[in-house]
C-alpha cells in the first residue's frame, strides 16, 4: 500500500523558509513526493508493528536513487555557474556516477566520471555500456590519490577552461547537495501528517560518503522528528563520526545564514546509530545477510534492492527486528536504489566504445 499525497508538492524547506529559496541554486530532476510504502507483508513476517518504505527508487523516470535530490541542487549550482560541464568520482560501478551523468546530460551539461576499480557486481558492464551510451568522458585512476591527478588532468584540458567544469564531490556528499535531504525530511513529515499515522521510531538507510545519511538527520532534527537513524557502513572509508558531523554541521550553518531563522543544532550524533558489521569482505561484495534481505523484500513486496548499498542496510534492519529490537515500533526503510530500467538499446553498445583500461571489465 503506498500513501502518499496527490500533486507535487516540492521544495517543503523553501517554501518554509522562503529566503532559501531566493539563494538556493535549483534545477528540477526528481518527481516528488516519493511514495511512502506502507510493507505490511513483510512487516508482518520480521514482527515489526508498522514498517514503512520510502520509494526514492522511484524518484526520477530516467535514473532515480538517493543521488537525485542532492542533484537538483548540485547541477544546478552548476547551470548558474556558467558551467558547460561537470566532474564527479566514483568507483567503477558507481551509481552516483552514473546518475550524475545521466541527469549532467539532461539539463545540457557534459560529465567527467573519475573512476577506481571495484570487484565485479551484477550491473557493473551494463552501467560502463550506459555510460558510452551517454557520452561520459571516463577517466580510469589507479587510487584515490591518482583521481585528484586524473581531475586536474581534466580540468586543464576541458576545451572552454577548467573554470567552466564543476566538480562534484564523492557521493554528492557537500551541503549544497545536502540540502536536498534536508528537504526529504519535511516531505517525511508531511505525508506522515496527512496519512495520520505516528512519526517513524526508526530509520534505516545505507551510508556512504555520510551525505544522505547526515544531511537527512539533520532535517529531521528541523521537523522535530525524533527518529533513531541508522546509518549502515556500505564502503571501506570509515569516516564516521568526523564526516557526518562535519556535514550535518555545513549544511547547518549554510542554511542558517541564507535564512537566519533556520535554526542551528548542537550534538550532530544526537539521535544516530552507525552500523559496521554488516559490510562484508569489501565494496560490492555481496554478503548472505544482504541476500537474505533482498529475497525477503522481493518475496513479500515485490520489490528489488541490490547487494552494494541497500541491501546491506535491509540486512541490519533484519537483524533488529530477529532480535526483538523493533516489536511494537514503526520502522522506515529508506529505499535509495535505482529501480528504473537501464535503456534497452545498452546491449548493442560495444566495449570498444569505452575508454582504454576498461575493457578489463569484460574479459
Amino acid at each position: 500500500m503506498s500513501m502518499n499525497r496527490p500533486g507535487d508538492v516540492t521544495r517543503l524547506l523553501e517554501q518554509r523558509y522562503p529566503k532559501l529559496q531566493q539563494t538556493l541554486p535549483f534545477v528540477r530532476l526528481a518527481e516528488l513526493p516519493t511514495n511512502l510504502h506502507h510493507a505490511r507483508c513483510l512487516g508482518d513476517r520480521l514482527g515489526i508493528g508498522r514498517l514503512l518504505i520510502k520509494r526514492d527508487d522511484q524518484c526520477a523516470s530516467s535514473y532515480a536513487g538517493n543521488k537525485i535530490r542532492k542533484l537538483e541542487y548540485l547541477l544546478g549550482g552548476a547551470l548558474e555557474d556558467k558551467c558547460d560541464a561537470v566532474l564527479t568520482f566514483g568507483a567503477v560501478g558507481s551509481n552516483h556516477a552514473l546518475a550524475t551523468a545521466v541527469h549532467a546530460r539532461a539539463v545540457g551539461l557534459d560529465c567527467y566520471a573519475v573512476l577506481i576499480h571495484q570487484v565485479m557486481t551484477p550491473n557493473l558492464q551494463r552501467t560502463l555500456r550506459y555510460h558510452a551510451l551517454l557520452g561520459t568522458k571516463l577517466l580510469l585512476a589507479s587510487g584515490y590519490e591518482d583521481t585528484k591527478t586524473q581531475c586536474r588532468r581534466a580540468l586543464n584540458n576541458h576545451p572552454s577552461g577548467s573554470e567552466r567544469v564543476a566538480v562534484i564531490t564523492w557521493g554528492g556528499a557537500e551541503w549544497l547537495g545536502g540540502v536536498g535531504f534536508v528537504n526529504a525530511a519535511y516531505e517525511l513529515s508531511d505525508q506522515v501528517k496527512q496519512a495520520g499515522i505516528s512519526p517513524p521510531d526508526h530509520i534505516y538507510l545505507p551510508s556512504g560518503s555520510m551525505g544522505t545519511f547526515a544531511t537527512l538527520t539533520l532535517g529531521l532534527r528541523a521537523v522535530g522528528m525524533a527518529a533513531r537513524v541508522t546509518g549502515v557502513l556500505v564502503v571501506p572509508q570509515r569516516t564516521f563520526p568526523q564526516q557526518f558531523v562535519d556535514l550535518f554541521g555545513a549544511t547547518n550553518r549554510e542554511l542558517h545564514a541564507r535564512d537566519e531563522s533556520f535554526p542551528l543544532f548542537e550534538d550532530p550524533l544526537q539521535g544516530v546509530e552507525y552500523r559496521e558489521e554488516f559490510f562484508g569482505d569489501g565494496y560490492g561484495c555481496a554478503t548472505p545477510e544482504a541476500e537474505q534481505a533482498i529475497d525477503l523484500m522481493k518475496k513479500y513486496e515485490n520489490m528489488q534492492l541490490e547487494t552494494t548499498y541497500s541491501g546491506k542496510a535491509l540486512a541490519a534492519l533484519v537483524a533488529d527486528a530477529e532480535r526483538g529490537r523493533l516489536k511494537n515500533s514503526t520502522v522506515l526503510f529508506w529505499n535509495t536504489y535505482n529501480s528504473r530500467p537501464y535503456p534497452p538499446e545498452l546491449d548493442s553498445v560495444s566495449p570498444g566504445d569505452l575508454p582504454t583500461g576498461f575493457s578489463k571489465y569484460f574479459d
